[in-house]
């Protein structure tokens, strides 16, 4: 399952303040509620404990369609992994 992203229009924010999805443009899924750093390749289709997205954000941890959730790192954090 692909991630489904928060957009302005359904996001529901109160615009009295700074939002970091609608004026910052952070990615944020509608269903697993990670965000940029923390995004699995897929989306794991729940929401996901704090636990496990540090593992993510650390490059430990990884989910992916058809595999589930593997000790790899995901698509960005390989990158940075490198620098």
């Amino acid at each position: 399952m692909k991630h489904q992203y928060f957009t302005p229009p359904d996001h529901g924010c109160d615009k009295e303040q700074y939002c970091l999805i609608c004026d910052g443009g952070l990615a944020v899924c509608k269903v697993c509620h990670l965000a940029e750093g923390t995004l699995t390749t897929d989306c794991p289709g729940e929401p996901v404990p704090p636990n496990l997205e540090d593992l993510i954000y650390s490059g430990e941890l990884d989910y992916r369609d058809g595999r589930g959730w593997v000790s790899e790192a995901n698509p960005t954090n390989q990158s940075l992994l490198r620098a």
